[in-house]
């Protein structure tokens, strides 16, 4: 079997190499002491697989820096990165893979993630991973058979319709972020079979582990997380739109109201201050209202993190409203009427009465449509209507202030 002919730097001295082991075990035990880690068999397989050799264009410390790190653009726009260590280590743990099992990734991207798969499931089990974009699907193959992952399986496909020539899977896990569950993906996966996807819930995304059972999908486990959408056909809609004061602007209802949101971010806001608020607020906003609101700046160099804000936009008797929440100090801000600040106020209210429930302890029931789904068993539970699932999100009455 010949190698791959796209050519991979890589670090070759052997001081070099003694860096990136050393660098490579203070990573996994800053994700120990942290708890992305949990498990003996995750510890293992990061400190096995040189995360440098598959990003050949950037120093070892960086290489090994707790950070997300985009490797490809369209349009000025990170279309492809290699994730951030702590949440490669927790979706790993989501995965709960075993040796001989089969898995499958959607979103190829540097390849490191399938190295860290095939050193979880071993020699006797399987790991294919797939791209739309074959440049990506053929540095990821080159990378990995570099590193000695010949057995990966690499296919530059669209991710939406799986790999079903090599199915069924015993775990399947997107590296990109959705609003929907594809009906191929559930068929490629084994009754029992757990998927790990970031699902758009709401007003912003989670890591949701799904086990397949009787036909729909229940949560095992969910964190907060951030990744790049899903390319393709069934890729989720951003309904982003970029302002004319330079914000983008993404929701529901985005291109709708751009322009009125243009003309209110002009206005001087009115100031208040709110104690205490949660960081899992903009998921809990964005469950049932439809004027949950995104807006934010790209930082002005590659790998400088975005800033935003959310809110909700809202239209009353006084006419169109904004509401924002600032970054980092529990400031609200009101642009145009009140409608918008009162709608806040009262989901506000409802949140604090269920005590704040960490993302956590939510519970999340996918069911195909056409199917016919249980009646809401209480208040605290969420309906949310996609293309080919519906999800039940379950909050708790109480729990432990987040």
């Amino acid at each position: 079997m010949e190698p791959p002919a796209h050519d991979v730097e890589r670090v070759e001295t052997p001081a070099a190499e003694t860096e990136a082991d050393g660098l490579r075990a203070s990573l996994v035990e800053r994700l120990n002491a942290h708890g992305a880690i949990r498990s003996a068999a995750v510890a293992q397989a990061m400190l096995a697989v040189p995360r440098h050799r598959f990003l050949p264009g950037e120093t070892l410390a960086q290489a090994y820096a707790d950070v997300a790190i985009p490797t490809h653009w369209e349009g000025g726009v990170a279309v492809s990165s290699a994730s951030q260590p702590t949440m490669v280590a927790i979706m790993l743990e989501q995965l709960d893979l075993q040796p001989g099992m089969r898995a499958l990734e959607i979103g190829a991207g540097t390849g490191y993630n399938a190295a860290l798969l095939a050193e979880l499931v071993g020699p006797e089990g399987a790991v294919t991973t797939l791209d739309i974009d074959p440049l990506i699907a053929e540095e990821a193959r080159a990378r990995l058979w570099s590193a000695g992952y010949q057995r990966v399986r690499v296919l530059a496909v669209d991710g939406a319709r799986g790999a079903p020539a090599y199915a069924p899977y015993d775990r399947i896990v997107l590296t990109a972020g959705v609003a929907d569950v594809i009906p191929a993906w559930v068929a490629q996966l084994i009754e029992g079979g757990v998927l790990v996807a970031p699902l758009r819930l709401g007003g912003a995304e989670a890591s949701v582990a799904l086990r397949k059972e009787d036909g729909v999908l229940r949560s095992v486990s969910l964190t907060p997380c951030g990744f790049m959408r899903l390319r393709g056909e069934e890729g989720a809609p951003e309904h982003a739109v970029t302002l004319a004061n330079g914000w983008r602007l993404a929701g529901a209802r985005a291109p709708a109201i751009a322009e009125e949101v243009t003309r209110l971010l002009a206005m001087r806001p009115r100031r208040r201050f709110w104690a205490r608020p949660s960081p899992v607020l903009p998921l809990y906003l964005g469950l049932g209202d439809t004027g949950f609101v995104y807006l934010w700046k790209e930082g002005r160099r590659e790998r400088k993190r975005p800033h935003g804000r959310f809110g909700l936009y809202a239209e009353g008797t006084d006419g169109p409203s904004l509401t924002l929440l600032a970054n980092a100090l529990p400031i609200l801000l009101t642009f145009g009427g009140s409608a918008a600040e009162r709608a806040l106020e009262e989901d506000i209210i409802r949140w604090r009465a269920l005590h704040f429930p960490p993302l956590e302890s939510w519970q999340v029931t996918a069911y195909p449509r056409g199917s016919e789904p249980p009646a809401p068993s209480s208040l605290t539970n969420v309906r949310i209507a996609r293309r080919h699932y519906v999800f039940d999100v379950q909050l708790p009455n109480s729990g432990q202030e987040s």
